[in-house]
């Protein structure tokens, strides 16, 4: 080094880049040599720049494009430079939030996998503790327990659809749900009530969801929709046996649609499933 002067391979190697990077720098006019050899065109770099330098990959690595870096240097105006800061700000914020939802989503999708793939098997009778959820649901528009599946994935599908387009994300197939009138379950009478999906606790507000509470439930797994009206007369007689009173509406809950072993394939995997009060044994 002479004079504070550094050939560009001197100043590369200094600041630990590229001649491609130094040269694009220069093409740019972020970083330009001090001097050019008119004999050879070599670029000579005064060994200050390299301030300049680190400048510029610190603002890179905030995000900042070449082109708004170029044009922060040529105005050289604290204003200006604020004003783009507080810009990017506003860009991070939203980066931010959007890599938190998709941090949140893949994490519920792992739980699910994980509950999915210990499923109790077709037939399996329980009383579960069903938690509180928002949902939005509306009159079913046909009566689906008289059709095959492929009939409630038609009407989810456009229900799921105009959702998305009123910006409402993270609805799953999983989360999907058919509902019955405690009067049509304990009657034998099976229709559908309500067609609708649960929705995540942000969205809730947004569509004035509603919302369902807590509560214990006999439940019925299942793998075949069509088998749905014997399974309900089964639920129904578990009940009795487990000497407790149905509360409410029975929900046909949508667990996972896709095949264990095949995952282009569907494979309906549903939770029939009714609030109860427990009631007193009789040999107690």
């Amino acid at each position: 080094m002479k004079n504070n002067q550094l050939s560009i391979g001197q100043m590369a190697e200094l600041n630990h880049t590229t001649l491609a990077t130094l040269r694009l720098y220069d093409e740019n006019g972020l970083l330009k040599p001090v001097n050019v050899a008119p004999t050879n065109g070599y670029r000579i770099y005064d060994v200050l720049q390299s301030t300049a330098f680190h400048i510029i990959q610190y603002n890179k690595e905030l995000n900042l494009s070449l082109k708004e870096i170029k044009e922060v240097l040529d105005r050289s105006d604290f204003d200006f430079l604020s004003a783009t800061y507080q810009r990017k700000l506003v860009d991070l914020d939203k980066e931010l939030k959007e890599i938190l939802w998709k941090k949140t989503e893949i994490e519920k999708i792992l739980l699910w996998m994980d509950y999915f793939r210990h499923l109790p098997p077709a037939g399996t009778f329980t009383m579960e503790y069903i938690p509180k959820s928002y949902v939005y649901a509306k009159p079913a528009a046909r009566d689906y327990f008289q059709e095959d599946f492929g009939s409630v994935v038609y009407d989810l599908s456009h229900m799921e659809g105009a959702l998305r387009q009123k910006g409402v994300r993270g609805i799953n197939p999983y989360d999907a749900f058919l509902t019955m009138k405690l009067d049509d379950f304990e009657a034998g009478h099976y229709r559908t009530g309500q067609l609708g999906v649960n929705l995540p606790k942000e969205a809730a507000a947004k569509l004035h969801a509603e919302v369902w509470p807590s509560s214990m439930s006999a439940c019925v797994y299942l793998d075949d929709f069509t088998q749905a009206a014997d399974y309900l007369d089964q639920l129904r007689a578990y009940c009795e046996k487990q000497h407790c009173t149905p509360t409410g509406d029975v929900t046909c809950q949508i667990i996972g649609v896709i095949d264990k072993q095949d995952f282009r394939k569907t494979s309906e995997i549903l939770r029939l499933q009714v609030p109860v009060k427990p009631g007193e044994n009789p040999h107690h």
